[in-house]
Formats: C-alpha cells, sequence, structure tokens
C-alpha cells in the first residue's frame, strides 16, 4: 500500500476510513494528532464527524486529544455528540473528554446532541450528571429551542417529559420554543408543547411584541395555515387549560366502513337488480380509501389510523346480520345435513367465540415491558457500552432498557416483550401476552369465514332455485351484498392461511416473525409440529431463554 505523508494524507485516510493508512502515518510522524486542516479540524475531527469508530480507537489510543478545539471552539467530542455515536463518546470519556467545554457560541455537549437529534447521547450525557436540559447558550438558546427549531418530535418529547426543560424559557430575543416552532411552521410540535405547558405560552409576547400566532401567521405555506388555524382554536380559551386530545375523527373514522357499507347495502337493496351496478362501482372505490390511509391519521394529533379495525369490525357485523337474516329463509336442511334452526346455533356459538377473543384481543395488555421486566445488571448506557452490547437497546420513548425480543411500537407508544408484529386489523401490537389469543382468533375466523362462505353460496343456489324466473346474473344483482361478502371471506380465508402459516414458522424456530431473520436454526418437522401445539393448548413460552445480546 503506498504510504501518503504530510498532514494532509491523514486528513484523507480517515475520510476514506482507511484505517491502515492512518496507523501508518502516525507511526512514520505522531505530530500529525495535532496538526489542523480546514476549519481547524484535527483527524480525530474528522473521524467523530463520519462516526468512524474504528479509526476514533486508533487515533484516541496513539495519543490524539480529545479537547482540541477547532476554529468555532468545538471539540471532537462536541462532534461525536452531533453524530450521536455513542462508543466514540464513550471512548473520548476515557481518553480525558472535558465534558464542560462549551464552543465559541457557548453550546455544550448536550446542545450539540439535540441538534443532531440523538436522544441516546442526551441520554449519556445526563447520566453523567454533568449537565442541565436547562443550560443555555450565549443567546440564551435551550435545547427546547434547538429541538423547536429543527421539529424533532421525539427531541421535544424527551425533554419535555419529567420538565426536563421549561416551555416558559426565553432566548435572547425573548421567544419561547413555541415562537420559534410557530415561525417554522411545525405543527407537531407547536401541538406538544401546548398540549405540555398549557395555553398560556400562546399568549406570550417576544421583544418585539409578537406572539406565536402572529409569527406563524406570516408564513405562506400549507403547514403555516393549518397551525394558524389550530392557534386560532385555542387563543380565546382560558390561559389556565391545556388543550385536551379530541377523539371525534378517531371514532368516526373508526365506525365509517360499517356505516358506508351498510349505506351502500341499504341503498342497493332498494334498487333490485340495479343494486348490483351500484355496489360495483362503490365498493371499489370504498376499498381503494382504506387501503390508501395511511397508520397515522392526518391531523396534528398523530393518533393511529384506525381505519383498518373499521374495515375488520363492519366485516364482522355484516356478516353476523346475514347469518342471522337468511339463514332461517333456508330450506328444511343446509346440504341435506344440518336444520336450518341447527345451523343458526351454531353460527351464533361460533361467533361469540369470535367476538370474545375479538374483545380480549383489543382490551388485553399484548406484553408492556416494565421496569422490573428489565434486566437489572444494566442501569445505565455506559453499561450497554462496556458490556460490548448495542446502546439501541435503550428505549427513547419509555426509558427503559430492552430485554431481548423486545421491541417499541410508535402506534402503541410502549415497549412490547416478544414482541411479533402491529396487527393494523385489531390496532394493537402482538406479543408475549396476547399472541396465543391472536392465532386462537385468527383459526376461529377462517372456520367462520368457511362457514359463511358455504352458507352463503348456498343461498344463493336456493334462490336461484326458487326464484324460476331469475338467472344467475340476476341472483348476483339482487344479493349483490351477499355476493360481495363471499367473495371478500374468501379472499380473508386465503391471506389468514398465508399467515397462520408464517406464524406457524417462526413459532416452531422458536421466535417471532418480527425477529425471525435473527434466527437460524431449524429443529425436524416432528419438533416443530409439537412446538406449535404446545403454543395453541397450553400457551408454552417457547422462546429461546439463552439469546446473546447485539454487538455494537
Amino acid at each position: 500500500m503506498p504510504l501518503v505523508t504530510g498532514g494532509s494524507g491523514v486528513f484523507e485516510a480517515v475520510q476514506r476510513g482507511d484505517g491502515e493508512q492512518v496507523a501508518l502515518l502516525i507511526q512514520q510522524d505522531r505530530s500529525i494528532l495535532k496538526q489542523r486542516g480546514w476549519g481547524g479540524f484535527t483527524a480525530l475531527h474528522f473521524a467523530a464527524l463520519h462516526g468512524n469508530r474504528p479509526i476514533a480507537e486508533i487515533l484516541l489510543n496513539c495519543g490524539a486529544d480529545p479537547n482540541i478545539t477547532c476554529d468555532a471552539g468545538q471539540t471532537p467530542f462536541h462532534f461525536a455528540c452531533r453524530h450521536g455515536n455513542i462508543s466514540i463518546m464513550h471512548k473520548m470519556v476515557q481518553h480525558g473528554a472535558d465534558l464542560r467545554m462549551v464552543d465559541q457560541q457557548g453550546k455544550t455537549s448536550l446542545h450539540h446532541a439535540v441538534c443532531g437529534g440523538s436522544i441516546v447521547a442526551m441520554q449519556y450525557l445526563w447520566e453523567t450528571t454533568m449537565f442541565r436540559f436547562s443550560d443555555a447558550d450565549n443567546l440564551l438558546i435551550t435545547p427546547l429551542h434547538m429541538a423547536a427549531s429543527t421539529g424533532n418530535t421525539d427531541v421535544v418529547r424527551y425533554l419535555l417529559r419529567e420538565n426536563r426543560c421549561s416551555a416558559d424559557a426565553v432566548d435572547h430575543k425573548g421567544a419561547t420554543a413555541l415562537h420559534v416552532a410557530a415561525e417554522k411552521g411545525a405543527i407537531e410540535v407547536c401541538w406538544l408543547l401546548l398540549h405540555n405547558t398549557g395555553l398560556h405560552i400562546l399568549h406570550t409576547k417576544n421583544h418585539t411584541g409578537l406572539t406565536p400566532l402572529d409569527l406563524c401567521s406570516r408564513g405562506t405555506t400549507f403547514r403555516h395555515q393549518q397551525l394558524t388555524k389550530m392557534l386560532e382554536q385555542f387563543i380565546n380559551k382560558p390561559k389556565d387549560q391545556k388543550p385536551r386530545e379530541s377523539y371525534v375523527m378517531y371514532y368516526w373514522t373508526l365506525l365509517l366502513p360499517s356505516v358506508s357499507g351498510a349505506a351502500v347495502f341499504l341503498i342497493a337493496a332498494a334498487l333490485g337488480e340495479n343494486g348490483g351496478v351500484l355496489c360495483g362501482l362503490l365498493f371499489p372505490l370504498l376499498a381503494k380509501v382504506t387501503l390508501s390511509q395511511y397508520h397515522r391519521m392526518s391531523d396534528y394529533q398523530r393518533l393511529p389510523n384506525p381505519i383498518y379495525l373499521g374495515t375488520l369490525t363492519a366485516a364482522i357485523i355484516h356478516t353476523i346480520i346475514f347469518l342471522v337474516q337468511n339463514t332461517l329463509k333456508l330450506p328444511l336442511t343446509l346440504l341435506h345435513i344440518w336444520p336450518a334452526y341447527t345451523l343458526l346455533n351454531v353460527s351464533v356459538l361460533h361467533f361469540s367465540v369470535v367476538l370474545w377473543l375479538f374483545w380480549k384481543l383489543l382490551t388485553q395488555d399484548p406484553g408492556k415491558l416494565k421496569a422490573v421486566d428489565t434486566d437489572p445488571r444494566i442501569s445505565s448506557i455506559a453499561d450497554l457500552v462496556e458490556s460490548n452490547q448495542n446502546p439501541c437497546r435503550f428505549c427513547v420513548y419509555c426509558e427503559l432498557f430492552q430485554v431481548a425480543n423486545c421491541k417499541h411500537c410508535r402506534l402503541c407508544d410502549l415497549c412490547v416483550m416478544d414482541y411479533d408484529h402491529h396487527c393494523l386489523f385489531l390496532n394493537r401490537c402482538v406479543g408475549q401476552n396476547n399472541h396465543r389469543v391472536f392465532l386462537l382468533f385468527v383459526l376461529a375466523m377462517i372456520v367462520a369465514q368457511l362457514f359463511f362462505v358455504g352458507t352463503a353460496g348456498y343461498y344463493l343456489h336456493w334462490r336461484s332455485e326458487v326464484e324460476e324466473s331469475w338467472s344467475w346474473s340476476s341472483v348476483a344483482m339482487r344479493e349483490a351484498w351477499v355476493l360481495l361478502l363471499l367473495i371478500i371471506n374468501a379472499l380473508a380465508v386465503l391471506w389468514e392461511t398465508w399467515l397462520l402459516s408464517e406464524q406457524f414458522n417462526a413459532i416452531s424456530a422458536g421466535t417471532t416473525t418480527y425477529f425471525r431473520q435473527c434466527h437460524h436454526k431449524k429443529s425436524n418437522w416432528s419438533k416443530r409440529t409439537v412446538t406449535v401445539l404446545l403454543f395453541l393448548i397450553e400457551g408454552k413460552n417457547f422462546r429461546s431463554k439463552n439469546q446473546n445480546a447485539i454487538d455494537i
């Protein structure tokens, strides 16, 4: 390998990530550790800037100083905080990094971590007990001001939690964090600040006499317009109140599939043979509206979107209505096996089980991670780094150290043990406590849907025979809602069968569908079958107890 000499050579090698070249250059001339390049950056500045841990360790082990400042007064430790690389930060602390150093603007390492958006880095700095979240720079800008400026809602939530930062703090212009967010048009940040602090902050004026609403109304973007409407709703309310979350749109979205489906079916029934045409035109439109929905609602509250839960509820309701209304119309026997009343009683019993499992899934804790469930050996992010585990095991939302097979769900806003997936049709997570119930619910749904498909098919056949003047096309038009429900249930059976196969495959391997990619070892077919059956019958925990931590 050709050797590049001179100070510029080490900078180029660091930016290329060529650790071997860096080591050779240092061995040739150790003075390059203190040499400065563009902006007064040293080689360690560049390594921290790019988050290159191996090269940073080479430089630190060779004696690079983590406290050398660049032209802006920023140290390599500041750069590491901005990048959010905890391993480099911890290594610099071990090599004597001065955490109290500030740059020429008076910004601390905590300011730089906030600017980079790394909550894990912020937590690491807070655990050193050398920082206060209320610390301001030379312009009185607090970490909350910076988070509001960048529009990072996760950082804002972290800083507002447990009153770490005061939302009433003002900078050199007299502006609060709400002023900054309103001027940027950050509607979600403004909602978080108002919801956490109260409406009194909305009336605070800066040194020029402007409120957050005044600053927002100057904006010309769509987000500024939406934010202006929201602030105008709150400006005339009592100052001592806090805005509450509104669930009107949430429940309307939840009921929309049932209401719209019922309206279409009733109109189609009134139109007779033309009803099939109406269903054929409107149901694809309803399906498009449903499938085009995002996981969260589009308003500033960002609540989970219940449209898929509403769709499942609507399908269950309309299916039950058909069975109750039309089963008794069938002739004496169904396929010459079951009397109609017996068929009705069996269907009611089975659908009662389905509804009970459905309700249990909607109300049962999926397996929320609690403080008592965490590893007692891990009490700080530094412990994770020193034990060679991933610092991301610290959940920045729950502020807990996750155990194996645990994941935070942003929609449910909790850490779920033995996380499998977030089911949009339940608007809930599937995890340790409800995984077995979920599988039983899917099995019960498949049986119920097969039962419905058979009953609906026989009903349509019976109608075509009873009404001798009706052709199959006429029956399909007049009983369009039955035909549509039959098709939907048949397609749902195919999808649920595939879903069950994926679930059983993961369970038999001793993992979940989310963490299955981390497991490669498979046992023979008989052992896997026994594992699945034990889990379904007894709810026996199948998870592997000896799981290694993720290396960093």
